[in-house]
C-alpha cells in the first residue's frame, strides 16, 4: 500500500475509533501502519502540550516499527492481528530505551535495558510503541496530578480530573492519541480513570499478565491493565499479553472459564446499598437506570450489599500493604533522597516505617476476608455490577475524594478480574463507569464478545460516548 496520506476524514475516524476497525483496515490494505503511526504522532505533537498524557515519545522508533510492519504485509507474510497497531504504556512499565520514572523525581532518566514482559509480547506481535504515559507518583494516588511532572487533563471534561494512577493511559485513549494503552491497577488505577474519561478499563485475574518489568506497588494487588475505546477490543489485547512468565513470581496458571450463557439465565448481582456507601446521587441514578435496562433484557438481577465499615477496613489494610511494599521497592531512593518524594508519599512511607510485622499479617487477613466475601457472592452469580467510582470526575477545584477506590479495590483484594465500561453520561454530561466483577479466571466472561459483557456493553456503543470538548477533538 502507498504511504500517501489517507483522506483526512477516514484517517480521523480510524484514529478515534475502536481497535478492531484499525485491525480490519490494515488487513484490507485500506490504510498502512505508517499512516496510522504518523497520524497519532501528529496528534500527540499538536494536543499533548495541553493534555499532558505523554511524558516520552519515541517517534523514530515508532516510524521504524511501522515501516517494518508494512513491509511484512507487502511481502504477504503471516502477521498477527495487532501487527502495525500503535500503542503506549504507563510510565511504571519498562520499555527498553525509554525512561521508567514511575512518576518519581528520583527516577528521572532511569533507562531499562529490556522491555517488561507485557511490552515485549506486544512488540513481538508487531505492535508499534509510541511512548510512555503520565501517572501519579509511584502509582500511589488517583488524582492524575503529579507534583514532579505535571497534571494530565481530562480530554472529555475540561476542568475535571482524569483520575489515576493510570490517568495518562485513560486520557490518551479517550483523546485518540493511541489505539490502546497499558496501565497498572493495584486498587483501581485502571478502572478509576477509565470511568472518569469515558473509556474501557480492564483488570485481569491476578497472575494472568506478568508483572515482570512493572515498578511494584503491592505484588498481591498489582496487575497490568488494559485501556481501550471499545470493549470489543479487549480479547485480542488480553490474549496477546497474558500467559505464564517464569521471571515473575506472581505469575501462575489461571484456568480461563469461557462464557457459557446459552441455555440458562445469566446470573447477575448488583450492589444495592449505594446511598449507605456514599455514592453520589447522579452516579446512583445512572447506575439504577442501567441495571433496569439490563433487567429488561436479561431478567431481574439480585441485589446484594457490601458494608461500608468492611470496605473501609479492607481499604486501609490494602493501603498498608502498598505503603510497606513501596518502602522496600524504593528503599535506596528513600534512604538517599527522601526530600525528593512528595509530602504525601513521604507520609505514606513514614507511616509504613511505624508498623510491625504483626500489623502486616493482620492486614493480609483482612484482605482474606474481602476475598471470601466476594467469593461467596460470585459463587452464586456470574458477575457483580457496581458503579466503578462513587462519583463522576470531580472538579479540579474540589478536594481529591478519599473514597475513589472504595468500589474497585475489592477486585484487587480477591485477585478477581474486573472491567469498567462507560454508562450513558450523567445529567451533567460527566462520564460514569459501570464496573463488572467476575470470579477468578472469568476474564473471558467479562471481555469476550460471547459472554455477558456483550449483553452489558450492548447499551453503550462507541458512538454514544461523550464527545471531546472542542471541535475535532482539539484540546
Amino acid at each position: 500500500m502507498s504511504d500517501a496520506p489517507a483522506a483526512d476524514g477516514h484517517l480521523d475516524a480510524l484514529l478515534d475509533g475502536p481497535l478492531n476497525a484499525q485491525i480490519d483496515a490494515l488487513a484490507s490494505a485500506q490504510i498502512s501502519s505508517v499512516q496510522l503511526t504518523e497520524g497519532y504522532l501528529q496528534r500527540i505533537a499538536a494536543r499533548n502540550p495541553d493534555l499532558g498524557a505523554f511524558w516520552a515519545v519515541d517517534g523514530e522508533g515508532a516510524r521504524v516499527a511501522a515501516q517494518a510492519s508494512d513491509s511484512r504485509r507487502q511481502d504477504n507474510q503471516a502477521v498477527h492481528p495487532l501487527d502495525g497497531i500503535p500503542f503506549a504504556v504507563k510510565d511504571n512499565i519498562d520499555a527498553a530505551g525509554l525512561p521508567t520514572t514511575a512518576g518519581m523525581a528520583t527516577r528521572r532518566g532511569r533507562l531499562p535495558e529490556s522491555d517488561a514482559t507485557c511490552v515485549a509480547r506486544l512488540r513481538r506481535t508487531g505492535a508499534v510503541l509510541l511512548g510512555k504515559l503520565q501517572m501519579d507518583e509511584a502509582a500511589a494516588s488517583a488524582s492524575g496530578d503529579n507534583s514532579h511532572y505535571g497534571r494530565c487533563a481530562n480530554p472529555r471534561h475540561p476542568g475535571h480530573s482524569c483520575g489515576g494512577s493510570s490517568g495518562g493511559s485513560a486520557a490518551a485513549a479517550a483523546a485518540g492519541l493511541c489505539s490502546f494503552a497499558l496501565g497498572s491497577d493495584s486498587l483501581g488505577s485502571t478502572r478509576i480513570p477509565a470511568s472518569y474519561c469515558g473509556v474501557v478499563g480492564f483488570k485481569p485475574s491476578h497472575g494472568r499478565i506478568s508483572q515482570h518489568g512493572l515498578v511494584k506497588v503491592a505484588r498481591r494487588l498489582d496487575q497490568v491493565g488494559l485501556l481501550a475505546r471499545a470493549g470489543g477490543d479487549l480479547p485480542a489485547l488480553f490474549q496477546a499479553v497474558s500467559g505464564i512468565d517464569h521471571r515473575d513470581p506472581t505469575s501462575h496458571s489461571v484456568p480461563l472459564a469461557h462464557a457459557e450463557v446459552h441455555g440458562r439465565r445469566l446470573r447477575i448481582a448488583y450492589l444495592s446499598n449505594l446511598t449507605e456507601l456514599g455514592v453520589t446521587p447522579p452516579v446512583a441514578q445512572r447506575f439504577a437506570a442501567t441495571v433496569a435496562q439490563i433487567a429488561e433484557a436479561i431478567g431481574d438481577p439480585t441485589p446484594v450489599r457490601l458494608e461500608l465499615a468492611s470496605l473501609h477496613r479492607w481499604r486501609r489494610a490494602g493501603l498498608l500493604l502498598c505503603e510497606a511494599e513501596m518502602l522496600i521497592e524504593h528503599a535506596d531512593d528513600w534512604a538517599e533522597h527522601p526530600a525528593s518524594f512528595s509530602p504525601e508519599l513521604q507520609r505514606m512511607l513514614q507511616f509504613a516505617q511505624t508498623r510491625s510485622a504483626s500489623d502486616l499479617v493482620a492486614a493480609e487477613r483482612e484482605l482474606d476476608q474481602a476475598l471470601l466475601t466476594l467469593r461467596e457472592i460470585l459463587g452464586r452469580h456470574d458477575v457483580l455490577l457496581t458503579p466503578a467510582t462513587p462519583q463522576s470526575a470531580y472538579a479540579l477545584t474540589d478536594p481529591v475524594p478519599t473514597d475513589q477506590a472504595l468500589l474497585t479495590a475489592i477486585a484487587n483484594f480477591a485477585g478477581a478480574p474486573a472491567i469498567s465500561v462507560p454508562m450513558a453520561p450523567a445529567a451533567d454530561g460527566l462520564s460514569i463507569g459501570l464496573q463488572a466483577i467476575g470470579a477468578i479466571g472469568s476474564d473471558l466472561l467479562l471481555s469476550d464478545e460471547s459472554g455477558p459483557a456483550l449483553l452489558i456493553r450492548g447499551y453503550f456503543s462507541h458512538a454514544e460516548l461523550p464527545a471531546l470538548a472542542s471541535p475535532a477533538g482539539a484540546l
